[in-house]
């Protein structure tokens, strides 16, 4: 079986950054905490930008913010923005092709994947952003120079 991680990360990324708010987060320091590639950080975060889930600011003073409210973003929104195939997966070749009468594991076990996807969908549509992440201190601030908590 197959394993994605990008529904995951993006979680990750817009828990650190929701967490973060109102303060402008960089992909290279998302990267670091979340100690997730930037390319990839930077590849999550334009899927979500295209899908108003994030908000990108160029320039010195740039970075990211939630394009809405925590409370107004699914899981499921983040599920279509990035995810680019189910998340139960399982190679459905089907070696009995043109014997589908006398054999019906294939299609058993597509139907069943079908099923499992749909109800993980609708179980992310249930979950928000907000119930992901606990907001910093105001005290608190990211440095984005030492990447540090300070």
């Amino acid at each position: 079986m197959a394993k994605s991680t990008r529904l995951i990360t993006a979680s990750f990324v817009l828990a650190f950054v929701a967490a973060n708010a109102p303060q402008k987060m960089r992909t290279e320091t998302i990267s670091k905490w979340v100690k997730v590639h930037p390319t990839r950080i930077r590849n999550l975060v334009s899927q979500m930008v295209k899908a108003n889930i994030l908000k990108s600011y160029r320039g010195a003073a740039g970075g990211l913010t939630l394009a809405r409210s925590p409370d107004q973003i699914t899981l499921r929104e983040v599920y279509d923005a990035v995810q680019d195939s189910p998340l139960i997966t399982e190679g459905l070749d089907n070696p009995f092709e043109g014997f589908e009468d006398h054999c019906m594991v294939h299609s058993v076990f597509t139907r069943l994947f079908a099923d499992i996807e749909g109800n993980i969908r609708q179980q992310l549509e249930e979950i928000t952003l907000s119930s992901l992440f606990v907001p910093f201190d105001t005290d608190m601030d990211i440095d984005h120079d030492t990447e540090e908590a300070v």
